[in-house]
């Protein structure tokens, strides 16, 4: 065996390991595999997965159960028995799958290729990929890039915020004359806003640890930027909250909740949590006149979309299929002394 994935996606019904490996960073998970004597290694770590992706040398094998030893001591939680292993071609197609966005929980997502490519580069600073990594993910980068070109995939709500946002509609009917406050300033808030001002909410309203990024954020989409010490306050106010920190604990606790609603006047609050590890507390959902929304909520939403893409989710499997296979064969290649060919254009990331 010469590659292996380990996975943690939104597909398991218990989020424990994925939540906690949210909060590690992808540098620190990196630099504990090159110390183990792990030479090339890609981790692509989202609100959504966490997916690590490691190669072996000429003269090394690849097992499992040291790696997931390394993760579990590193998170200081069990991460085994929720993990997806993938061996060699099935890692191959996973990650294609992935880059494509057919594995995503709103499929065809837009996100994910960028989140890849990060992940990707982050290793290769870090001096952790060597050929079979680089060509892989750049041939991963090419099929995402393909099937979003040559496919319907990426058509009508593509992102997690997207369906947030449908949610928060569904919940009130419209949301013109609606009040919104964003928690976070980074891509998924951003998209949440975007979002939100299409819509037409009335007040929209950004929190965020920094400053400069809550004002950036709300200036572009006619919004109100609040100090992070502030946003309790707005509680009172808001009619939605969708929160999308990279806190490491809840920002939201029971506590903070329960006191702005005693303050609201019997007027119910939406919120929606799509942040991992998670911005609110569970309990929060058991207040009354509070309902909370988390990332698995969506996936009603997601299985609506779903039936109307069947012809181009097909369209993007043979993509997917042709180019991993593909990428097999040129890996099968390398050992036999008769490399084949790639075309440098296709895989160019």
């Amino acid at each position: 065996m010469k590659l292996l994935s380990l996975s943690w996606t939104h597909r398991d019904r218990v989020c424990a390991a994925r939540e906690t490996l949210a909060g590690v960073p992808v540098e620190r998970v990196l630099a504990d595999l090159k110390g183990r004597g792990y030479a090339e290694a890609v981790a692509v770590s989202t609100c959504n997965r966490f997916e690590l992706y490691v190669a072996a040398q000429a003269n090394q094998t690849l097992a499992a159960a040291p790696i997931l030893a390394a993760l579990e001591e590193l998170a200081g939680a069990a991460l085994a028995s929720q993990a997806d292993v993938r061996e060699d071609d099935a890692a191959v197609d996973h990650l294609f799958c992935v880059a494509a966005g057919l594995d995503s929980l709103v499929v065809g997502e837009t996100e994910i290729l960028g989140q890849v490519k990060a992940g990707y580069e982050t290793a290769k600073a870090a001096g952790m990929t060597g050929k079979r990594l680089n060509v892989l993910f750049q041939r991963a980068l090419f099929v995402g890039k393909k099937v979003r070109t040559e496919t319907a995939l990426a058509s009508g709500s593509l992102s997690v915020p997207s369906v947030a946002v449908q949610l928060a509609e569904t919940i009130f009917g419209r949301l013109e004359g609606k009040s919104a406050l964003i928690l976070g300033a980074g891509a998924m808030a951003e998209l949440a806003a975007k979002h939100l001002a299409a819509k037409g909410v009335s007040k929209l309203v950004v929190a965020n640890r920094t400053w400069d990024r809550a004002y950036q954020l709300a200036a572009r989409y006619q919004g109100e930027a609040v100090k992070w010490e502030t946003f309790p306050a707005e509680l009172e106010r808001a009619d939605v909250v969708i929160s999308s920190t990279g806190a490491p604990t809840a920002v939201l606790t029971h506590e903070i909740v329960k006191a702005a609603v005693r303050r609201r006047g019997g007027r119910s609050l939406f919120m929606i949590d799509i942040a991992m590890p998670r911005d609110i507390e569970e309990s929060v959902h058991a207040i009354d006149g509070v309902y909370l929304y988390r990332l698995e909520d969506l996936e009603a939403i997601v299985a609506k979309n779903m039936a109307s893409r069947a012809e181009a989710v097909a369209a993007a499997r043979r993509i997917v299929d042709a180019k991993a296979a593909e990428f097999v064969a040129w890996a099968r290649s390398l050992s036999t002394g008769r490399e084949l060919s790639l075309k440098h254009s296709e895989y160019q990331a």
